[in-house]
Order: C-alpha cells, then structure tokens, then sequence
C-alpha cells in the first residue's frame, strides 16, 4: 500500500468540503473542543479508523514521538513512510526539529522519500471543515528564507525547528525546492554553521550521498 492510495481514497469520499466535531464527555457533560493545538492529533486518530474501514494497510511505530507516524507498508519500514501535518489560515506546523533531523538522515536517509499528508482545515463557529488537503514531498513544502539557505524557526540565534513554505501560493517570496538533492544542499548549508558536534557531522553531505545510494539504490 502507498500513501497515493490513502490520498485517493480520501479525495474520492470528499474529504474537501467535509465538516466534523471534536467532543469531550466526562461525568454526563459533554462540549465541544475548539482548541485547534489538537485537531491535528484527532484528524490523525481519525485516519488510522478511515484506513481500517477502507482495508488499507498500515502500522504505527513503536513509539508514538516517533517519525514516521505511520508505516504504509506491512512488512518494510524504509519504504512508504507517511507523516500527517495539519495546518488552519497558513502552514505553520513544525517539518521537524533541524538538528534532530540532520542527525537522523545521516544514518537513514530513506526517510528523505517519505510523503507529507497535508490538511487546511478552517476552524468555523461549531465544528471544523477540511479545506484541502495535498501528498508532498519534504522538498516540495520546504523553502530558502532570507535568512538563511532554508526557512527555519530560531530561537536565541540557534536554529530550532524547519518550518513549512507556503507551497500552494502563486508568487511566493521564497519557492519551494525542486529537488530532493537541492534541500540536503540546503540543510548542509545551515548545518556548516551550526556548532553542533558528534560524529555523524563528518562528511555528512558525502555520506547521505553514499547512504542513500546504498539503501534505495538510487543517486540523491
């Protein structure tokens, strides 16, 4: 199974336009949620329920803190990794902790072909809508910043986490990369200036090149 079915699947029901409700009930009271820090974990519970009822084939990590949050194949984990983002007005969700993910492509850089599952939801006065939703690439949601060669989040001068372009604009500012190999150039370009140390810093560039060659066949 692939995320392309899930995808298809979920416009083929259509999912855009959709309208749902997150509800809490303790002690005989029930109310409505209307926090949206957590209608990305209840639009990705949700799936996990839409998947089984539409027999397509997944499985969780062992740790939910883990990447992916889910495994799209039923026996492999390098191949069809998914992760769910979800987003209101414009993206503003976290593609990952820079250092953190810089440190994990270094051993498995299969991780770069995972897809990003998208939602835009719009927060409406009694319940939620799915406005639209895409299957991307890292590289297709991510982008260069006038700070740097990527757009990050910085917190007290140090690099925290890489946020998201807004991929779906018409004349953006900064465009997304074109290329899985264009967006690891740009992580080493911030990475050459970010004082972090550990082994997996040596040749990094040059050995996610081997790596990656040697896990998926493939030049990056």
């Amino acid at each position: 199974m692939s995320a392309k079915l899930l995808f298809d699947s979920l416009q083929n029901i259509g999912i855009c336009g959709a309208k749902g409700n997150v509800y809490f009930e303790l002690h005989n009271i029930k109310t409505i949620v209307r926090d949206n820090s957590i209608i990305g974990n209840v639009i990705q519970e949700w799936l996990k329920y839409f998947m089984n009822e539409h027999n397509i084939t997944y499985r969780l990590p062992d740790n939910s803190q883990e990447f992916p949050d889910f495994y799209m194949d039923g026996h492999r984990n390098d191949i069809n990794l998914l992760e769910v983002k979800c987003f209101t007005k414009s993206p503003n969700f976290d593609v990952a902790n820079f250092v953190a993910y810089c440190r994990s492509i270094a051993f498995y850089p299969y991780r770069l072909n995972a897809d990003y599952l998208i939602f835009e939801y719009a927060a409406l006065k009694s319940d939620i809508m799915i406005k639209n939703i895409w299957l991307k690439k890292v590289w297709e949601i991510c982008c260069p910043s006038e700070r740097s060669a990527l757009r990050i989040q910085w917190k007290q001068n140090q690099t925290f986490n890489i946020r998201p372009a807004t991929w779906y604009a018409k004349n953006p500012s900064y465009k997304p990369f074109n290329s899985r190999l264009e967006f690891v150039t740009a992580l080493k370009k911030v990475l050459d200036t970010h004082p972090v140390g550990g082994e997996w810093r040596n040749k990094w560039f040059q050995n996610i090149c081997n790596l990656y060659k040697k896990q998926t066949g493939y030049d990056l």
